[in-house]
């Protein structure tokens, strides 16, 4: 059975920005596992750069949502991506932006 899903992932240093962490910070909390994150290779000039990106859930998610309301802006959609969600761990059900 498939099912569709918006799952909104954020770089860290907006991570940072939203909560008025350092980007060690966060960086140290996804390692500790306290973020849900995946490294996806990006482009960066003529070459490519590894990044890593953090689940929008629960409080980040409306941290995500009301600054962006704020701006009056959206967010960016990117290329759809299949995911075994069976390896994600997820502890909030999730809501629709």
């Amino acid at each position: 059975m498939e099912r569709d899903f918006t799952m909104i992932w954020l770089p860290l240093a907006r991570v940072a920005e939203l909560t008025g962490k350092s980007i060690k910070t966060i960086r140290r909390l996804v390692k500790e596992g306290n973020l849900p994150a995946v490294n996806r290779l990006v482009p960066s000039g003529k070459s490519h750069t590894t990044k890593t990106f953090v689940l929008a859930a629960g409080e980040l998610l409306d941290l995500e949502i009301a600054d962006c309301k704020s701006k009056n802006q959206q967010g960016v959609c990117l290329d759809r991506e299949l995911m075994n969600l069976s390896l994600i761990h997820i502890s909030e059900p999730t809501r629709p932006y």
